[in-house]
């Protein structure tokens, strides 16, 4: 059965973006070629996130969406719209992952962001939190875990640096 993990970037301080939803900061860091991206990739078998996450990745990608191989979620309040690769919903979370969990291959990546993730921390779904620490504080921002996030106790499962980033991996 799929696990839910969440790979995602952090601030040393705990913040996913900017308060402008920006990324810029991260780029700025040294990694260690890819930082385990793509041995990670090859696990997914599908990726959910957040309609301002999907639009950063667009921002980002100009020249392509990334995960156009595999399907796409992206939870909204306003599901009537069409995008290429994806499918937007207003599914429950929780209701969504079940169904994920009996129909595809490889994991389901949670991309971000923060309410999404605090959304599936609710109902205990996130199984792995492949976390990478980026070595700048940022001060304000969105954070990796919205005030109101339910308590969660995690087991450290391994750590190593890549180039600038420490990379953690905890386990429910």
């Amino acid at each position: 059965m799929a696990n839910v993990v969440l790979y995602i970037a952090t601030s040393l301080d705990g913040k996913i973006a900017r308060t402008n939803d920006q990324l810029d900061w991260l780029f700025e860091v040294v990694g260690e070629g890819d930082n385990g991206y793509a041995d990670f990739f090859q696990t997914v078998g599908a990726v959910i996130m957040g309609r301002k996450t999907y639009e950063e990745v667009l921002v980002l990608e100009p020249d392509g969406y990334p995960y156009d191989k595999i399907p796409n979620y992206i939870l909204t309040r306003s599901p009537d719209r069409e995008a290429e690769h994806v499918t937007f919903t207003d599914e429950p979370i929780e209701q969504l992952i079940e169904r994920l969990k009996q129909d595809i291959d490889g994991d389901i990546w949670i991309v971000g962001g923060g309410e999404i993730i605090k959304a599936a921390m609710a109902h205990d779904l996130i199984d792995s939190y492949e976390i990478a620490i980026a070595p700048v504080v940022l001060g304000e921002g969105i954070p990796l875990f919205p005030e109101g996030t339910k308590e969660t106790k995690l087991k450290l499962t391994s750590q190593r640096a890549s180039g600038q980033f420490v990379m953690v991996t905890y386990e429910r």
